[in-house]
């Protein structure tokens, strides 16, 4: 039987490909990618667009973060980041530089989801067909579930508003069921609002006459 994305990409070892910043590391992005490509060339990544027409979403603080798509045949996961500074502090009004830094690390992020790096975002040193001699116990670095589930929340009551069609709502519902479902593990409450959300749209739609058959 042929391997799974998952099973495949979770057992590169990525070590030689990553640095180290603040306590925190981080993949190679152009690197990731081109490992994701070589197995699964049909592969494709979105940078998601507000509506201002630029690849990233503001709170009236004038906090900023990114949100980044990656479908591997039939899975797309999302991963949402705030834009952070050298000392990993989420920053207001950030400069394109810190826009695009953070756009790069999402990216390799969200291909972490299939497997690939998933260790290091762990915070173990090794994939999981690797074992250490010694293997050190060593805690997680796991972002705050509020804070990630609100992100999550912030970027579908973007997006969800902007579908035209039923189809589309549909379709943008299919592509991110993975990010909904962890959603739902770190914040049943805002799954609930994303969900009524998404019935809302396509309530509203279908009374608009837009429900494309669907």
């Amino acid at each position: 039987m042929a391997k799974s994305v998952w099973e495949t990409l979770s057992a590169i070892n990525v070590n030689d490909h990553t640095e180290k910043k603040n306590g925190l590391t981080y993949l190679s992005w152009a690197w990731a990618w081109g490992v994701l490509k070589n197995h699964y060339p049909t592969a494709q990544f979105q940078k998601h667009i507000s509506e201002s027409g630029l690849p990233f979403f503001r709170d009236e603080n004038g906090y900023t973060y990114v949100a980044v798509s990656v479908t591997v045949g039939d899975q797309t996961h999302t991963e949402v980041m705030p834009v952070i500074n050298y000392s990993n502090k989420a920053v207001q009004n950030p400069d394109s530089f810190q826009v695009n830094t953070a756009l790069q690390r999402c990216l390799a992020k969200a291909i972490s989801y299939h497997g690939l790096g998933h260790y290091i975002y762990a915070g173990e040193d090794l994939p999981q067909d690797e074992e250490p001699a010694q293997p050190a116990a060593k805690p997680a670095r796991k972002q705050s579930a509020g804070q990630g589930s609100g992100m999550i929340k912030a970027t579908f009551m973007e997006f969800i508003p902007r579908a035209e069609t039923t189809e589309e709502l549909v379709n943008f519902y299919k592509k991110n069921e993975g990010t909904l479902k962890t959603l739902e593990e770190l914040d049943k409450p805002s799954h609930a609002e994303v969900m009524t959300a998404f019935k809302n749209r396509k309530e509203a739609l279908q009374k608009e006459g837009v429900a494309d058959g669907v």
